[in-house]
Order: structure tokens, then sequence, then C-alpha cells
């Protein structure tokens, strides 16, 4: 992303509510990671990431750019994932890394 970019799009989430920029990270940042089903029916998932992408066009930057650079205007823990609740998917997945599929014990 060049510099006139970059300043495009601050300017743009200068003017959103700190928890708003917070929202958009999120979304960005699960659809960058991929679909989560236990979070988003297919196609409200499918339109959420038509949306971002436009976004990322007006810009002229990716998808995984903006996230990028929206992620600067947050404190850590919250790029980290430490502030947001797990999802019923990665709760399932910690389990079984724990302690085994149920299946195999």
């Amino acid at each position: 992303m060049d510099e006139r970019q970059a300043r495009a799009l601050d300017g743009w989430l200068a003017g959103l509510p700190a928890e708003t920029v917070q929202r958009y990270f999120l979304l960005l940042d699960e659809l960058c990671r991929g679909l989560d089903v236990s979070r988003h029916e297919q196609f409200g998932f499918l339109r959420l990431r038509a949306e971002f992408e436009t976004s990322g066009e007006i810009f002229g930057c990716t998808v995984e750019e903006l996230r990028d650079r929206v992620a600067l205007r947050l404190p850590e823990g919250v790029r980290k994932g430490q502030d947001r609740p797990r999802t019923p998917l990665e709760t399932l997945r910690e389990q079984v890394h724990r302690r085994g599929h149920p299946d195999f014990r």
C-alpha cells in the first residue's frame, strides 16, 4: 500500500468510533484466517467478504492489507485476539488438542 492509499484509509478510519474499528478488525481477521462456520452462515460470510473486498478496491489494497492497516489503530491485545471471545470451533479445537479426540481415547 502506498502513502496516498494509506492516508486515505487512515482518514476514513479516523472518523469511526474505536469500537467500530475494533469490530472491523475482528471481521477482517476472521475473513483472512478463513471461514468459521460456527459464527457465520455461508451467504452472510460471502456477502461480508465481498463488502470488504470492495473497500479494499476503493483504497487500492488487498483484504489482508486493509486488516493490517486497521490493526495499527488497536491495542496489541486486540490484534493478537486476546480481547475477543473464543468461538465454539476454537474451543473445540483446543479441547481436542489438549485431551485428544473423544473417538480415539
